[in-house]
């Protein structure tokens, strides 16, 4: 018996390769840079794709102008993670300053004396703040200074600065002299105003 030819074949495998390649540059575009690091260092295939998925944020959202909302939202984090100098998932951070766990990372947020903002349910620690295996002193200072205030608002502040510091950047400051580190804890406190 002959068969008809079949006249609506679809090539799987090309429509899905024209798919992936073409979502590329929006993935990345998309992805923070901790997860970006991750996916750079997978060892197979699974695991590179495991790694991109987890870096994309999800947008769940039938309403067009919520979707566009939502994804200029994730792409104002990774512009400030990128500002930042990228960021670092706990795991580094307890490597780099020599915990023995993880909750000790976490202490150190909790006691504002780490900066650490959420993203999509990944926590990430900003790169700036470290000096080496320790934590920038003044970061302290800033985040005692704004208490009530959330990790991405002290971030923003860091990475955009303030009017009144007269164009010297916020990091910068932090890296600075106990004089310019004061200045800055001076100006963190109105971001509780």
């Amino acid at each position: 018996m002959v068969r008809p030819a079949n006249i609506g074949f679809v090539d799987a495998d090309r429509v899905l390769h024209d798919r992936i390649v073409a979502s590329t540059d929006r993935i990345i575009k998309m992805m923070p840079a901790a997860a970006k690091a991750a996916a750079i260092s997978s060892v197979d295939v699974p695991s590179l794709v495991f790694h991109l998925a987890l870096g994309i944020p999800a947008v769940e959202t039938d309403n067009p102008e919520a979707a566009e909302r939502i994804t200029n939202a994730i792409a104002f984090k990774r512009r400030l993670i990128d500002a930042a100098g990228g960021a670092l998932t706990a795991e580094k951070v307890r490597t780099l300053l020599g915990h023995k766990t993880i909750q000790a990372v976490y202490k150190a947020v909790k006691d504002r004396r780490l900066l650490m903002v959420e993203d999509n349910g990944t926590k990430l620690f900003p790169v700036f703040q470290f000096d080496g295996n320790a934590i920038l002193p003044g970061v302290a200072k800033v985040l005692s200074a704004a208490p009530e205030t959330t990790g991405w608002a002290v971030l923003q502040f860091l990475v955009s600065g303030d009017e009144g510091l007269d164009g010297v950047s916020p990091i910068a400051l932090l890296k600075g002299s106990d004089a310019e580190v004061e200045r800055l804890v001076r100006f963190a406190r109105t971001l509780e105003d």
